[in-house]
């Protein structure tokens, strides 16, 4: 499994279990939020360039959130989706890393 964040400087791997957003802060990567991973602020939102079909569906409380606050299909909030398919390969990034 290759899960990577795409940043400014370079690309990071990602690694362990739980959610996106767990891994990215193992790793050290910021990752906005206010809701302290409830899934209600929409804060910590990332684009999924590549191995979307690897990560959970997301929950109908996701899809209020997303809609909600404009984003594409493409975006997943990190605290809400975890990987389900180690074989797949995934890439991540967000504007402010």
């Amino acid at each position: 499994m290759t899960i990577l964040a795409k940043t400014h400087r370079r690309d990071r791997v990602l690694s362990g279990h739980g959610t996106l957003m767990g891994q990215c802060l193992q790793a050290g990567l910021p990752v906005a939020s206010s809701c302290s991973g409830r899934g209600a602020c929409a804060k910590c939102a990332v684009s999924v360039l590549c191995g979307m079909e690897a990560l959970s569906r997301p929950s109908a409380h996701e899809l209020l959130v997303l809609a909600r606050n404009g984003h594409p299909d493409a975006v997943r909030l990190s605290c809400q989706c975890r990987v389900m398919n180690s074989a797949e390969k995934i890439l991540i990034t967000t504007g402010y890393w």
